[in-house]
Protein backbone atom coordinates (compact mmCIF):
# COMPACT_ATOMS: atom_id res chain seq x y z
CA UNK A 1 0.00 0.00 0.00
CA UNK A 2 1.25 2.94 -0.66
CA UNK A 3 1.83 6.54 1.33
CA UNK A 4 -1.35 8.11 -0.69
CA UNK A 5 -3.57 5.41 -0.09
CA UNK A 6 -2.57 5.23 3.75
CA UNK A 7 -3.06 8.82 3.65
CA UNK A 8 -6.35 8.44 1.52
CA UNK A 9 -8.18 5.36 3.94
CA UNK A 10 -7.19 7.71 7.05
CA UNK A 11 -8.42 10.90 5.65
CA UNK A 12 -11.50 8.98 4.81
CA UNK A 13 -11.81 7.51 8.62
CA UNK A 14 -11.64 11.11 9.89
CA UNK A 15 -14.56 12.11 7.19
CA UNK A 16 -16.85 9.33 8.02
CA UNK A 17 -16.47 10.67 11.84
CA UNK A 18 -18.24 14.01 10.97
CA UNK A 19 -21.98 14.02 11.70
CA UNK A 20 -22.59 17.09 9.56
CA UNK A 21 -26.08 17.89 7.89
CA UNK A 22 -25.90 17.76 3.97
CA UNK A 23 -25.70 21.65 2.58
CA UNK A 24 -27.03 23.09 -0.93
CA UNK A 25 -23.84 23.68 -3.01
CA UNK A 26 -21.98 20.40 -2.41
CA UNK A 27 -20.68 17.71 -5.26
CA UNK A 28 -23.06 15.05 -3.92
CA UNK A 29 -22.59 12.43 -6.06
CA UNK A 30 -20.30 11.48 -9.38
CA UNK A 31 -20.01 9.03 -11.83
CA UNK A 32 -16.86 8.44 -14.10
CA UNK A 33 -16.66 7.58 -18.18
CA UNK A 34 -13.83 6.38 -20.20
CA UNK A 35 -12.52 3.44 -22.57
CA UNK A 36 -8.84 3.72 -21.44
CA UNK A 37 -9.01 4.05 -17.62
CA UNK A 38 -10.14 2.84 -14.89
CA UNK A 39 -11.41 5.08 -11.25
CA UNK A 40 -11.21 3.27 -7.96
CA UNK A 41 -11.11 5.00 -3.83
CA UNK A 42 -13.28 8.57 -4.81
CA UNK A 43 -14.61 9.78 -1.82
CA UNK A 44 -16.70 13.16 -1.33
CA UNK A 45 -16.02 14.77 1.85
CA UNK A 46 -18.68 16.77 3.51
CA UNK A 47 -19.22 20.25 2.67
CA UNK A 48 -17.30 21.79 6.23
CA UNK A 49 -16.89 24.98 4.65
CA UNK A 50 -19.43 25.85 2.95
CA UNK A 51 -19.05 29.25 0.18
CA UNK A 52 -15.54 29.29 0.60
CA UNK A 53 -14.35 31.04 -2.84
CA UNK A 54 -11.19 31.98 -3.11
CA UNK A 55 -9.36 30.86 -0.01
CA UNK A 56 -5.93 30.45 0.38
CA UNK A 57 -3.90 27.80 0.20
CA UNK A 58 -5.99 24.00 0.28
CA UNK A 59 -9.53 23.82 0.89
CA UNK A 60 -10.89 21.94 3.57
CA UNK A 61 -13.89 20.51 1.25
CA UNK A 62 -12.13 17.31 -0.14
CA UNK A 63 -12.40 15.40 -3.25
CA UNK A 64 -10.36 12.56 -3.18
CA UNK A 65 -9.32 9.36 -5.79
CA UNK A 66 -7.31 7.20 -4.42
CA UNK A 67 -6.49 5.40 -7.73
CA UNK A 68 -6.94 6.41 -11.77
CA UNK A 69 -5.44 3.38 -13.71
CA UNK A 70 -5.06 4.50 -17.42
CA UNK A 71 -4.14 1.45 -19.76
CA UNK A 72 -4.60 3.37 -22.96
CA UNK A 73 -4.20 7.00 -23.79
CA UNK A 74 -7.42 9.34 -23.81
CA UNK A 75 -10.02 11.41 -21.81
CA UNK A 76 -11.29 10.42 -18.37
CA UNK A 77 -14.38 11.66 -17.54
CA UNK A 78 -15.68 12.50 -13.83
CA UNK A 79 -19.27 13.88 -13.73
CA UNK A 80 -20.17 15.55 -10.24
CA UNK A 81 -23.88 16.30 -9.38
CA UNK A 82 -24.40 19.63 -8.07
CA UNK A 83 -27.09 21.26 -5.77
CA UNK A 84 -26.88 25.41 -5.97
CA UNK A 85 -26.21 26.93 -2.73
CA UNK A 86 -26.11 30.60 -3.46
CA UNK A 87 -22.49 31.14 -3.47
CA UNK A 88 -19.26 29.43 -4.67
CA UNK A 89 -17.60 26.52 -3.30
CA UNK A 90 -13.86 25.83 -3.25
CA UNK A 91 -12.67 22.15 -3.30
CA UNK A 92 -8.91 20.57 -2.75
CA UNK A 93 -8.71 17.49 -4.97
CA UNK A 94 -5.87 14.68 -3.91
CA UNK A 95 -5.25 11.77 -7.10
CA UNK A 96 -3.21 8.83 -7.32
CA UNK A 97 -3.30 8.47 -11.43
CA UNK A 98 -1.21 4.89 -12.41
CA UNK A 99 0.51 5.14 -15.95
CA UNK A 100 0.30 1.43 -16.79
CA UNK A 101 -0.11 2.35 -20.83
CA UNK A 102 2.60 1.31 -23.56
CA UNK A 103 3.73 5.01 -23.54
CA UNK A 104 5.27 7.65 -21.00
CA UNK A 105 3.93 10.91 -20.59
CA UNK A 106 4.99 14.08 -21.64
CA UNK A 107 2.13 15.87 -19.78
CA UNK A 108 -1.03 15.77 -18.09
CA UNK A 109 -4.17 18.07 -19.09
CA UNK A 110 -7.28 18.51 -17.37
CA UNK A 111 -10.06 20.48 -18.06
CA UNK A 112 -13.08 21.49 -16.00
CA UNK A 113 -16.55 21.51 -18.89
CA UNK A 114 -19.95 19.74 -19.42
CA UNK A 115 -20.86 16.62 -20.90
CA UNK A 116 -19.33 13.61 -21.06
CA UNK A 117 -17.23 11.40 -24.12
CA UNK A 118 -18.23 13.13 -27.86
CA UNK A 119 -21.06 15.57 -26.06
CA UNK A 120 -17.91 17.15 -23.55
CA UNK A 121 -17.65 21.03 -24.11
CA UNK A 122 -15.29 23.19 -22.10
CA UNK A 123 -16.72 25.85 -19.56
CA UNK A 124 -17.31 28.92 -21.23
CA UNK A 125 -14.87 32.10 -19.43
CA UNK A 126 -16.62 33.91 -16.61
CA UNK A 127 -18.87 31.39 -15.42
CA UNK A 128 -17.07 31.06 -11.80
CA UNK A 129 -16.32 27.17 -12.57
CA UNK A 130 -12.31 27.41 -12.59
CA UNK A 131 -9.44 26.43 -11.54
CA UNK A 132 -9.33 29.02 -8.27
CA UNK A 133 -9.48 31.33 -10.93
CA UNK A 134 -8.64 34.88 -10.90
CA UNK A 135 -6.24 34.54 -8.17
CA UNK A 136 -4.98 31.18 -8.54
CA UNK A 137 -3.98 31.20 -4.68
CA UNK A 138 -4.38 27.56 -3.83
CA UNK A 139 -1.46 26.58 -6.16
CA UNK A 140 -1.96 22.62 -8.02
CA UNK A 141 1.27 20.58 -7.41
CA UNK A 142 2.30 17.76 -10.16
CA UNK A 143 5.96 18.30 -8.91
CA UNK A 144 6.72 14.38 -8.34
CA UNK A 145 7.27 14.28 -12.29
CA UNK A 146 6.28 17.63 -13.46
CA UNK A 147 8.25 21.13 -13.36
CA UNK A 148 5.50 23.36 -14.86
CA UNK A 149 1.95 24.00 -14.67
CA UNK A 150 0.16 26.43 -17.05
CA UNK A 151 -3.15 27.79 -15.28
CA UNK A 152 -6.06 28.94 -16.98
CA UNK A 153 -9.53 29.25 -15.92
CA UNK A 154 -10.85 26.12 -17.06
CA UNK A 155 -7.62 24.02 -17.91
CA UNK A 156 -4.64 23.10 -16.09
CA UNK A 157 -1.91 21.41 -18.09
CA UNK A 158 1.03 20.02 -16.45
CA UNK A 159 4.60 19.38 -18.40
CA UNK A 160 8.34 20.26 -18.11
CA UNK A 161 9.30 16.14 -17.12
CA UNK A 162 7.66 12.27 -17.77
CA UNK A 163 5.80 10.59 -15.96
CA UNK A 164 6.77 7.30 -16.73
CA UNK A 165 5.18 3.74 -17.59
CA UNK A 166 7.97 2.11 -15.55
CA UNK A 167 6.72 -0.31 -13.01
CA UNK A 168 7.42 0.72 -9.68
CA UNK A 169 7.55 4.81 -10.67
CA UNK A 170 4.12 4.38 -12.64
CA UNK A 171 2.17 5.76 -9.70
CA UNK A 172 2.28 9.46 -9.00
CA UNK A 173 0.05 11.79 -6.84
CA UNK A 174 -1.82 15.20 -8.16
CA UNK A 175 -3.02 17.80 -6.25
CA UNK A 176 -5.22 21.26 -7.43
CA UNK A 177 -7.66 23.03 -6.47
CA UNK A 178 -11.59 24.23 -8.51
CA UNK A 179 -14.17 26.53 -7.46
CA UNK A 180 -17.91 25.38 -7.91
CA UNK A 181 -20.94 27.72 -8.80
CA UNK A 182 -24.46 27.72 -8.49
CA UNK A 183 -25.03 26.62 -11.97
CA UNK A 184 -27.29 27.99 -14.89
CA UNK A 185 -30.74 27.16 -13.79
CA UNK A 186 -31.64 23.40 -15.04
CA UNK A 187 -28.07 22.34 -15.12
CA UNK A 188 -26.86 20.16 -12.20
CA UNK A 189 -23.85 18.52 -13.30
CA UNK A 190 -20.11 19.32 -14.39
CA UNK A 191 -17.33 17.30 -15.82
CA UNK A 192 -13.85 17.45 -14.84
CA UNK A 193 -11.99 16.10 -17.99
CA UNK A 194 -8.16 14.39 -17.95
CA UNK A 195 -6.07 13.04 -20.31
CA UNK A 196 -2.23 12.35 -20.75
CA UNK A 197 -0.27 13.11 -23.55
CA UNK A 198 2.22 10.82 -24.25
CA UNK A 199 5.71 11.22 -25.08
CA UNK A 200 6.18 11.03 -29.03
CA UNK A 201 7.64 7.88 -30.70
CA UNK A 202 11.07 8.52 -32.29
CA UNK A 203 9.71 7.22 -35.59
CA UNK A 204 7.25 9.41 -35.36
CA UNK A 205 9.26 12.47 -34.89
CA UNK A 206 11.51 11.40 -37.58
CA UNK A 207 8.51 11.34 -40.04
CA UNK A 208 7.40 14.82 -39.14
CA UNK A 209 10.92 16.74 -39.34
CA UNK A 210 11.35 14.72 -42.72
CA UNK A 211 7.79 16.27 -43.85
CA UNK A 212 8.84 19.45 -42.05
CA UNK A 213 12.46 19.46 -44.47
CA UNK A 214 10.01 18.25 -47.34
CA UNK A 215 7.95 21.05 -47.24
CA UNK A 216 10.38 23.53 -46.94
CA UNK A 217 12.70 21.95 -50.04
CA UNK A 218 9.34 22.16 -51.80
CA UNK A 219 9.06 26.21 -51.01
CA UNK A 220 11.73 27.06 -51.65
CA UNK A 221 12.41 25.29 -55.33
CA UNK A 222 9.21 26.99 -56.33
CA UNK A 223 10.84 30.66 -55.43
CA UNK A 224 13.40 29.40 -57.58
CA UNK A 225 11.43 28.62 -60.44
Amino acid sequence: MTLFETRSILFTILLLSFSLPIQAGEIVNLNWFSGVASVAGTVIGPLVDPNNDDVAGDSSNVFIVAQKHYTGIGPVDIEFDVVPSGGVNEYFVMEGVDNSTPWDWSSYRIVLGFGVGADFEESDPGDELDFDAPDYNSPPDFSLNFSTVDESEDVLLASGGIHSNTLGSSYAEYTFSFDVPDLPRGVTKFTLRQQPIAVPEPASVAIAGLTILAMLAWRRKGCMS
